[in-house]
């Protein structure tokens, strides 16, 4: 058995001189919750906990996780980890039903999660992506992501410097402006390389059933979230039939259910669950086993820890695919680490030590540090 001796955590921020713009909104800093699980054998599990919005959403996430979650986990023994943080936290669900605040109930469920699968791994001596799967190869490909269409040329060259050839632009600001750009972009890619859309929710349903009919003249490999991701099973559904674009959901997804009826959809190739935002791992674990793997890209924005948990998880289910990657400079994904994060040849590699097999660098969590509880 594994007994959690302690829960650290730390709060960062990196502030943003050149501000993420997405159609919902604009991210002035670069956000993220680390944690720390460790045990009696001085095994120590990371997590990370989406908190990119609102503004003030980091703050509070942290502040529930110490006030609420503390102890109720600390002295907690396990053998498995697969939806363990929904056990332990049955007993206080009720509050954020209540408080009608399931989303940061699921965020910080998804990071401790992670975060037990992380010090299970250790405690097994293996990396987590041959815990998972012991034929999972040591390195994932990535595609950039994080590109406002007005520096789209800029960013795609830094991505291309690293070797990745596959990016994700932001559309859904202006019908005209999307179409001006998918126009530049169409001599400006090569054929090896790929370009992907994200509506980021943008669009109604009205507005996306007529724009998509538009955008069915253009070639790229998905558009991701061109309508709500709150829209019911039917919407989703029809909305994948009516056109003959790619598209792609599951980054805003919180439900088992919903996730295996997106991706029993024989039309649907691209489905995105981001394990710091809903389920951690045991979520994706369990979804692989209901869906084709090759349908599964997984999402993810924010810093280094839940970057490479997801490299570790995509090399165990889904090799062939590409890995969610921000092109923006933000030294809590490439410096949080005391081995820096590198993209080489368009690749993440993984390391052969234990768990995600790397150690935060204490002089970063310093440098960003908001607050912290150790």
């Amino acid at each position: 058995m594994i007994k959690i001796k302690s829960l650290r955590s730390y709060y960062l921020e990196f502030p943003l001189t050149n501000p993420v713009i997405t159609s919902f909104g604009i991210m002035k800093a670069r956000p993220c919750i680390i944690i720390e699980l460790e045990d009696y054998g001085k095994n120590i599990g990371y997590g990370e906990i989406w908190c990119n919005f609102p503004s003030d959403g980091a703050s509070y996430r942290f502040n529930l996780l110490n006030n609420l979650y503390l102890d109720n986990i600390i002295g907690h023994e396990f053998s498995n980890p697969e939806k363990l943080i929904d056990i332990i936290t049955d007993k206080f669900k009720t509050i954020f039903v209540q408080s009608g605040d399931i989303g940061s109930f699921n965020n910080i469920n998804a990071g401790l999660d992670c975060a037990f699968w992380d010090l299970f791994a250790k405690t097994k001596k293996t990396p987590l992506n041959k815990l998972l799967n012991a034929e999972s190869q040591n390195h994932i490909s990535v595609y950039a992501s994080g590109i406002n269409p007005n520096e789209a040329y800029d960013k795609i060259e830094i991505a291309r410097s690293m070797g990745i050839k596959a990016f994700k632009i932001k559309i859904g600001f202006n019908h005209l402006l999307d179409v001006d750009l998918l126009n530049l972009l169409k001599g400006y890619l090569s054929d090896d390389e790929m370009l992907m859309l994200d509506a980021n929710q943008g669009w109604t349903i009205e507005e996306a059933s007529n724009y998509l009919k538009i955008l069915e003249d253009y070639n790229f490999s998905w558009i991701e979230e061109p309508i709500s991701a709150l829209s019911n099973k039917q919407e989703l559904n029809n909305i994948v039939s009516l056109t003959s674009c790619n598209l792609a959901f599951g980054e805003n997804i919180n439900n088992l259910d919903d996730f295996i009826s997106l991706g029993m959809n024989n039309k649907l190739k691209y489905i995105q669950p981001d394990l710091t935002k809903y389920g951690g791992i045991s979520l994706i674990n369990i979804l692989s086993k209901k869906i084709q793997t090759n349908k599964i890209w997984m999402h993810f924005l924010g810093s280094g820890v839940g970057l490479l948990t997801s490299a570790h998880v995509m090399s165990a289910i889904n090799s062939s695919a590409f890995l969610e990657t921000d092109i923006n400079v933000n030294p809590l994904r490439t410096n949080l680490f005391k081995n820096k994060l590198k993209i080489e040849s368009g690749k993440i590699n993984l390391s052969k030590n234990y768990g995600i097999g790397e150690s935060l660098d204490l002089d970063t969590i310093n440098k960003y540090l908001i607050s912290s509880y150790v």
